[in-house]
C-alpha cells in the first residue's frame, strides 16, 4: 500500500474524531453565540479530535466485533461488511473493499455525532462552562432561553467632532476567534450614541438615531461590552444579570 494511499485512509478515519469534536461544541450553541471550536492546527485541537477518533473507533471496533461473533441477519446475506480497517488488511483494493471502507466511514459518522453530543451535555452541567465560552463565560452560560438576549455596547473607532460613535443593540449573532474573543457580532435595534471622553469620566450622548441591523468586526471597535437581561414577567419587565467588558 502506496504512502498515499495510506495518508489518505488516515485522514478519513480522523473525519469521525472531527465530526464528534463539531457535536461537541455544538451542545453549547445558543441562539446568539456560536460555538468557538479550536483548529486543528492548534494542539487543544489535535487533542481533542484525537480523543474522539479514539473513542468513537473504539465504540464501533466494539459493535462491529459483535456483529460478526453474532452473525448478519439473514437478509444482510450477500452485503459489503461496513468494516472500514478491511482496506488495511486487503492485498489489493476491490469494489467490496472501497464498499466497506465508505459504508464503515458512514457507520462511524453516525456513532461520532451521539458521542460528540453526549459528552457536550455532560460537560456543560458537570464541568467548567469556560472549555466551550471562554473568559465570557459568565455571561453566554446564562443564556439559552426565550427570555434571555444581550445587549451589546460598541465603542467604535469612528470620530466625529471630538467624539466618538458607539452602538447600542441586541445580538443575534457573535463569533469569536480560537481563543473565544469576540471578532464579529450582528446588532438589530441598534441606537447611535456619542461618547465624550472628558478629565472627570466619560459622558454618553444619545445621537437620536436608529439602525434596524449593523454588523461590526474587531477591527472596527475600540472596546465592546456585554449585558444579559432576562425578562421576568408577561408585562415586559426585564432583569439586570450580568455585564461584562470583553475588549
Amino acid at each position: 500500500m502506496g504512502l498515499t494511499l495510506i495518508a489518505i485512509l488516515t485522514a478519513a478515519l480522523l473525519l469521525p474524531g472531527i465530526v464528534a469534536a463539531k457535536a461537541f461544541f455544538q451542545a453549547a450553541q445558543t441562539s446568539e453565540v456560536e460555538p468557538a471550536v479550536p483548529p486543528l492546527s492548534s494542539i487543544d485541537g489535535i487533542a481533542l479530535v484525537g480523543q474522539f477518533t479514539v473513542a468513537v473507533h473504539a465504540l464501533y471496533a466494539l459493535a462491529l466485533r459483535s456483529a460478526l461473533a453474532i452473525g448478519a441477519p439473514g437478509w444482510m446475506a450477500g452485503w459489503p461488511i461496513a468494516d472500514p480497517y478491511i482496506a488495511f488488511a486487503a492485498p489489493r483494493a476491490s469494489v467490496d473493499t472501497a464498499v466497506s471502507l465508505l459504508l464503515g466511514l458512514v457507520g462511524l459518522c453516525l456513532v461520532a455525532w451521539p458521542v460528540g453530543r453526549i459528552a457536550g451535555w455532560w460537560m456543560m452541567r458537570k464541568a467548567d462552562k469556560t472549555l466551550f465560552y471562554g473568559p465570557m463565560a459568565e455571561v453566554f452560560a446564562k443564556t439559552g432561553s426565550d427570555r434571555d438576549f444581550i445587549l451589546a455596547y460598541v465603542v467604535s473607532k469612528i470620530e466625529r467632532d471630538g467624539t466618538l460613535i458607539g452602538y447600542q443593540g441586541t445580538v443575534v449573532s457573535l463569533l469569536r476567534d480560537a481563543d473565544r474573543f469576540p471578532v464579529k457580532v450582528v446588532l438589530k435595534s441598534v441606537s447611535v450614541f456619542r461618547l465624550v471622553v472628558s478629565e472627570d469620566r466619560p459622558m454618553r450622548r444619545d445621537a437620536g438615531e436608529t439602525i434596524d441591523w449593523i454588523a461590526l468586526s474587531a477591527e472596527q471597535w475600540h472596546n465592546i461590552a456585554f449585558k444579559v437581561f432576562r425578562i421576568v414577567d408577561d408585562g415586559g419587565n426585564m432583569g439586570d444579570e450580568q455585564t461584562i467588558d470583553a475588549g
